[in-house]
């Protein structure tokens, strides 16, 4: 190339980023960096034709091709279709040498439609460009494009990761709830069986300690999984629930702790209170449950009392008003505005609360208050009570309304009943095994274990209990399936089973009613509660005398009868001998239903006329009167069925014969249970 070409070309590769020059032959004599770029072939100065393929003019074969078309777009395209140049010709001579030069740039159009993973830059361009404009616009909505899916594919692999981590977290806090509490409840019943035993006043003093101790861990770990459990919220569906039956069911919780502290515990339910309701009832019931374990926390004497009264409302939405009302020590107004706070523990001036707790409860339910979207408050005077409530807009699902009613002091059992009965402790730790079967048998109940579920469902179809403790997290298979497989031989009236579970979730508790279950218990185990739970389905000894009573109310006694004539004593001995003295309420409490129920069968048999039913019934009272030495009333019996076989007329008279002979039989059998 001539020095005047050379000189052109770089005048004009200042103002263009395509400059591509060929001289008469058609040979490509130079090229810009940006051609040389993607085009490193051009180097070697080949023909154009070699290189482009020409889309405009529409001829371009020789020189004279080009200097026709001086005045026209030129538009090429590479060979290998990686590139694409747009532009226009220019001609110049010196000294009779000609040399065209294409002056443009990259074809922007042809190339992101032909080769668009080829990236140009703005180098590509000069800056006149018109192009470069639309470069810009394409470069920037391809980066938005860009950066828009990214974004998304970031976000989507956070909610991904948001969503394992509560999964994880789920199942973190339901394992945290089964890992703690079980030694826990390890701690709570040793302390329970220690604290009926002869203790000095330093060693009550210390078990006292260790008493509020353990509550306080149990405070703690309540509130931390009911902190998750709000955190997961928004899987929470609201269901429909009986109102007045969730009240009751707080007064049957905190009924055994108030009869403890000798305090009345009433629950009043207002005008129009709907018996149906629509709402978070775990919520509901929790933050109750917690107001009022309060209440009876810091009252030392008086009363409790919940109230629930409607304050607005004609069709279905409403809103209701909850109260727990105190006759306690009230608190302070400067602790008022912070007794909402985690950890503060209002302490009344003078007085030295022994059980504070930690302060958590009402975090929990000032949470769970603006959950359901409602508001609390609160109002106390020092030495006239407090009273805490909190409005609850919900939708009544049923046209029933509670009338004004006031439900007087809850019953719960006497915490020196003694239990009848034989109950299998189906739990997988060896630490509640033992003290599990400790607090059930100073109850007066026999117990027996069962490590997994594959021993549970076998003791309970192959052996007699009167009821199941089921722990639900067992190894091989749970106590849900165990409840199954026996479900599937025996039914629910027939066997109650009731669960033992660390999870104190409402969905656990639906879960498990909804396995076959008849009851619930929360780990670690309070003795009051078992004994509330147990005393639904077992006998009391106190039962016994009182169904021996019930049978003697049948009929007046007329005349009198020596015990030596009416029970054989022997019979009762070698019977005491046979299944032991600790055994020997439960048998008798059996005998003594059974009998009053076959009593009961066989009066009505006669009053119908009913000769088989009558014979059928003489027949199981001679041999149940028998079995326990009943002798004389056992005889009578077998001497009227004996009759009543052959056909043999049977005196006018007999039932209430016999009936009066059965009484005075019961109260001699009556009078020997009492000396054993």
């Amino acid at each position: 190339m001539s020095d005047f070409a050379k000189i052109a070309f770089g005048d004009l590769q200042r103002l263009f980023s395509v400059v591509i020059s060929f001289d008469e032959s058609m040979r490509i004599v130079n090229a810009s960096d940006t051609v040389r770029t993607y085009l490193p072939e051009v180097k070697k100065c080949p023909q154009l034709n070699e290189i482009f393929s020409v889309v405009r003019p529409g001829k371009l074969e020789t020189f004279a091709h080009a200097l026709d078309s001086l005045d026209s777009l030129c538009l090429m395209t590479a060979v290998n279709g990686r590139f694409a140049v747009r532009g226009q010709f220019l001609v110049d001579s010196f000294n009779d040498e000609k040399v065209i030069f294409l002056c443009g740039s990259p074809w922007l159009f042809w190339m992101s439609s032909n080769c668009p993973d080829v990236r140009l830059s703005l180098s590509d361009f000069s800056a006149q460009d018109v192009q470069l404009d639309q470069l810009f616009f394409m470069t920037t909505e391809k980066q938005m494009v860009e950066d828009l899916e990214n974004l998304t594919a970031e976000l989507t692999e956070t909610k991904n990761t948001l969503v394992k981590a509560h999964d994880a977290q789920r199942r973190f806090f339901a394992q945290m709830s089964h890992e703690m509490r079980t030694p826990l409840n390890g701690v709570v019943s040793a302390i329970g069986l220690l604290e009926p035993q002869s203790l000095d006043k330093k060693q009550r003093q210390l078990l006292g300690l260790a008493r509020s101790s353990s509550d306080n861990l149990m405070e703690v770990i309540n509130y931390v999984l009911d902190l998750s459990k709000m955190e997961l919220a928004g899987e929470e569906q609201d269901s429909i629930f009986d109102l007045p039956q969730l009240l009751r069911s707080i007064l049957d919780i905190t009924g055994a702790k108030a009869k403890e502290k000798s305090l009345e515990l009433v629950l009043k339910l207002g005008s129009g209170v709907p018996h149906c309701c629509s709402g978070n009832a775990s919520r509901l019931r929790q933050t109750l449950l917690n107001l009022t374990m309060n209440a009876i926390k810091f009252t030392d004497k008086g009363s409790v009392t919940i109230d629930a009264v409607k304050l607005s409302g004609e069709d279905k939405n409403c809103l209701l008003k909850f109260s727990v009302t105190d006759t306690g020590a009230g608190i302070a107004g400067a602790e008022k505005d912070r007794i909402f706070e985690p950890f503060w523990t209002a302490q009344p001036e003078g007085l030295d609360h022994p059980d504070s707790g930690t302060g958590l409860g009402l975090d929990i339910v000032r949470r769970n208050v603006e959950y359901m979207g409602g508001k609390m408050d609160l109002k106390s005077e020092l030495g006239s009570g407090s009273t805490f409530w909190f409005d609850w807009p919900t939708t009544a699902e049923s046209a029933l309304t509670v009338a004004d009613m006031t439900v007087d002091k809850t019953q719960v059992a006497d915490p020196g009943t003694k239990l009848s009965g034989k109950i299998l402790l189906a739990d997988d730790n060896e630490t509640n095994l033992v003290l599990g079967a400790m607090i059930i048998e100073s109850l007066g109940v026999e117990v027996a274990t069962a490590h997994n579920g594959t021993e549970a469902v076998a003791a309970a179809l192959n052996d007699h209990y009167d009821l199941v403790l089921m722990d639900i997290h067992m190894p091989d298979f749970d106590g849900l399936e165990a409840t199954r497989r026996i479900r599937e031989m025996k039914a629910t009236e027939v066997l109650p089973i009731v669960a033992l579970t660390a999870l104190a979730y409402e969905k656990e508790k639906e879960r498990c009613i909804g396995g076959g279950m008849n009851g619930y218990l929360t780990k670690p185990i309070v003795r009051q509660e078992l004994m509330n739970e147990l005393g639904k389905w077992l006998p009391s000894s106190n039962q016994l005398l009182a169904g021996i009573n019930s049978m003697n109310s049948d009929s007046d006694s007329r005349d009198s009868y020596l015990d030596v004539d009416l029970f054989d004593s022997d019979v009762f001995e070698e019977l005491k001998r046979q299944i032991g003295v600790d055994n020997l309420e439960t048998v008798l409490a059996k005998v003594a239903a059974e009998a009053s129920q076959r009593w009961t069968d066989l009066v009505a048999a006669d009053a119908c006329d009913d000769e088989a039913g009558v014979q059928r019934n003489v027949h199981s009272l001679s041999s149940i009167f028998r079995s326990v030495g009943l002798m004389h009333v056992g005889d009578k019996l077998a001497s009227i069925e004996g009759k009543l076989r052959t056909g043999e007329k049977v005196e006018d008279g007999w039932l209430e014969s016999l009936a009066i002979i059965k009484t005075e039989s019961l109260k001699a059998l009556e009078r020997t249970l009492a000396k054993h």
